[in-house]
């Protein structure tokens, strides 16, 4: 009974590992069938392709035919072969003959063979356009591409107007296709539409070059001016830096300029300080007053048993006192400062300065004060004066 409840859990996880796997697979198959381009669309994109090729092999023998030629004509002057009309269009009967005469005329085996290739290539190019022509049967008329056109534009136009779809259910399968950036005047679009199927190809058409040709020169473009941006931002970027170390160096210059400045200033307030000082000390004269007999006494004035007085050792006292004669041309005594109840004479020293003619006396009427006024004030700069009151 164990044995068999068990077998039974056995199958049944066994059936629901196996359903589950199915599950997964059909998913996957489904996924993988959702993803397959449809069959219409792929052989539409093989017809495109198909012309693309055609037209490119035709472009390759029209030069071939134009090469062929040149060569020719450039070996036969006076003899040439008009080529006026030959194109992709082929040789004209008249064309065709008038070759055909040139082989048989045509003595030189290299010119001959030259000739007969073009003969030759003549007639491929008739095979490919008659390809052509059976391919592009099979194949919806593409849009040649005006100046001004775009692949969005032109695929809209064909669902909205061609097809009858809304604008935004065309837009919606536009989305999902890979559109070309730019069309040249003369790229053919190949547009397709069946059972909700889209699809669109641009081929060269008429154009000089072909869609990847323009895709790699626009490449090469954008390239080309990227590097000619990096270069330039590189260049600007090299004149900053150029810019930004000239700053720092005027920067300097300027800091090294200010603090030359501010020692040349303070050399100049220390020479004008200099220069004031020696300038008052240049019109000042120093002076020590004092009692006659106190000077006496010091030895700066001596006086004879008879006669004046006369000056002694000057620098026997300190000249403690000192005017500047640029300011000030008066000196103020008080008798009271001397130890005196009045005054009653001055005499300067030395005596070489004349009373009266070089500076003058002049008592105050209580005779308490009295003022030296010196009259020449500049014969006395630098002088040493002892001033006796008595």
């Amino acid at each position: 009974m164990l044995v068999s409840r068990t077998f039974q859990r056995g199958g049944v996880a066994m059936w629901a590992t196996v359903l589950v796997v199915l599950l997964i697979l059909g998913a996957l198959a489904f996924h993988f069938i959702s993803r397959m381009e449809p069959a219409e669309v792929r052989s539409f994109q093989e017809l495109v392709n198909r012309v693309e090729k055609i037209n490119t092999q035709i472009t390759e023998r029209e030069q071939q035919i134009s090469s062929l030629v040149a060569r020719y004509n450039q070996s036969h002057p006076g003899n040439e072969i008009d080529t006026t009309g030959m194109s992709a269009m082929g040789l004209t009967e008249e064309q065709a003959q008038l070759l055909a005469n040139r082989v048989a005329q045509e003595k030189d085996l290299s010119y001959r063979g030259m000739l007969q290739e073009v003969i030759d290539i003549s007639s491929e190019m008739e095979k490919l356009r008659t390809e052509l022509g059976e391919v592009k049967s099979r194949l919806r008329p593409p849009v040649v591409a005006q100046k001004g056109d775009t692949h969005l534009a032109v695929c809209l136009k064909f669902l909205t107007e061609d097809i009858g779809m809304n604008e935004d259910d065309a837009l919606a399968l536009i989305e999902k296709e890979a559109l070309v950036p730019e069309l040249l005047p003369g790229f053919e679009v190949w547009n397709y539409y069946g059972e909700g199927i889209f699809g669109t190809f641009v081929t060269q058409g008429q154009a000089k070059i072909t869609p990847n040709e323009l895709a790699r020169a626009t490449k090469r473009k954008i390239d080309a001016e990227r590097q000619t941006l990096i270069q330039e931002r590189n260049q600007k970027q090299s004149e900053v830096d150029d810019l930004e170390a000239r700053k720092a160096e005027l920067q300097q210059q300027i800091r090294s300029l200010e603090e030359e400045r501010a020692a040349m200033m303070q050399q100049v307030a220390v020479m004008a300080s200099s220069n004031d000082s020696l300038a008052k000390e240049l019109n000042s004269l120093k002076y020590h007053i004092g009692t006659f007999r106190d000077l006496e006494k010091a030895g700066a004035i001596r006086k004879p048993a008879l006669g004046k007085w006369n000056t002694g050792d000057i620098e026997a006292v300190q000249h403690t006192g000192s005017l500047d004669l640029r300011r000030d041309s008066r000196i103020v005594i008080n008798a009271s400062s001397l130890g005196l109840d009045k005054v009653d004479r001055i005499l300067v020293f030395p005596r070489y300065f004349s009373e009266e003619s070089d500076y003058k006396v002049e008592l105050s009427s209580d005779r308490k004060s009295a003022t030296v006024v010196f009259v020449k004030p500049t014969k006395f700069n630098l002088s040493r004066l002892v001033i006796a009151v008595g």
